[in-house]
């Protein structure tokens, strides 16, 4: 009976380790490769423009809008601006948290001379992910939406380019948290963008994942190859921010450090600051994490992008 067990286990068992083994090598092999190409070819053309909401307050217009290019590829924004200017205005391209998205425009409240647009996403999955059956639809669903959101904020520059009341040498991209290696890479890939502002990232994503796995599970055996996994769904490295923020010089870029940031450790944000070309700025904000509900860290940060931005100068 003993040895009976013994070959149900080992044949049972051996199985599902070389599945499991095959499918990693698999997965490390596929995140590894090259996107450049994906990313130029998924862009195509600007094919279509609905506006699907437009509201006014004093001297402001606030658009949502959604683009869509021939290629298939979507992506939904939203424009705060001067309903009037008497010249073109810079503008601040937002990428923010997966769920803030869009919403981001709301922060700035009156954006003065310059225009503020925040995408989001293009995502079509679950927000909130309960069982393993959502797992296993959403996984497919968010590579997708990592591998789509670089041509997604170069078709929104497509869009840009072609309106009145903009200054196409003032196009600036602003990454908070998650949006770090997205701005980085957009940025590095796209040079009509002039600069990029880089809040609470860092510089080693695969690190940057492992605190964030630690602070949700206590085993800490686990961090670093859940971490691993989880980097190489998200296509990792196509989306090296050492590297991507190195190749923005010589267009300027100022990193925001959060003194108390629970998510970002420090060292990372010095390392994302060694790692960019000049010209290059670093701040900090006191206490934690940027997000929408810390109405202090985000008001030390609305007065950071107007000291230094648009960039005239970073010195």
């Amino acid at each position: 009976m003993l040895k009976i067990l013994r070959v149900l286990l080992f044949y049972g068992v051996l199985p599902v380790i070389l599945l499991l083994t095959a499918a990693l090598t698999w997965l490390r092999w596929e995140s590894g490769r090259p996107q450049a190409d994906y990313f130029a070819n998924r862009q195509g053309r600007l094919a279509s423009v609905s506006v699907a909401e437009t509201s006014r307050s004093p001297g402001q217009v606030s658009q949502f809008l959604t683009l869509a290019s021939d290629t298939g590829l979507s992506v939904s924004l939203r424009v705060i601006r001067r309903e009037r200017a008497a010249t073109t205005l810079p503008v601040l391209i937002i990428l923010g948290g997966h769920r803030t998205g869009s919403d981001a425009v709301d922060l700035f409240g009156d954006v003065g001379e310059q225009a503020v647009v925040a995408l989001d996403y293009p995502y079509a999955g679950a927000e909130r992910i309960r069982g393993l059956g959502q797992v296993l639809r959403t996984v497919p669903l968010a590579r997708q939406a990592f591998r789509d959101t670089p041509p997604a904020i170069s078709l929104v520059i497509d869009w840009l380019s072609n309106q009145d009341w903009v200054d196409e040498k003032q196009m600036i991209i602003v990454g908070a948290s998650l949006g770090v290696p997205f701005a980085a890479l957009a940025a590095a890939r796209d040079e009509r963008i002039a600069g990029a502002m880089l809040v609470h990232g860092a510089a080693d994503n695969l690190a940057w994942l492992e605190v964030q796995v630690a602070r949700r599970n206590d085993i800490s055996m686990l961090h670093l190859p859940l971490a691993r996994i989880i980097y190489w769904l998200a296509y990792g490295p196509a989306f090296d921010t050492a590297r991507n923020v190195a190749a923005i010089s010589p267009r300027p870029v100022v990193i925001i450090g959060a003194s108390d940031d629970e998510r970002t450790p420090q060292y990372q944000t010095e390392a994302l600051f060694a790692a960019a070309g000049e010209p290059k700025v670093l701040r900090w904000t006191q206490g934690g994490h940027i997000q929408p509900d810390r109405s202090e860290i985000v008001a030390e940060l609305l007065r950071i992008a107007d000291e230094l931005l648009p960039f005239g100068s970073t010195d």
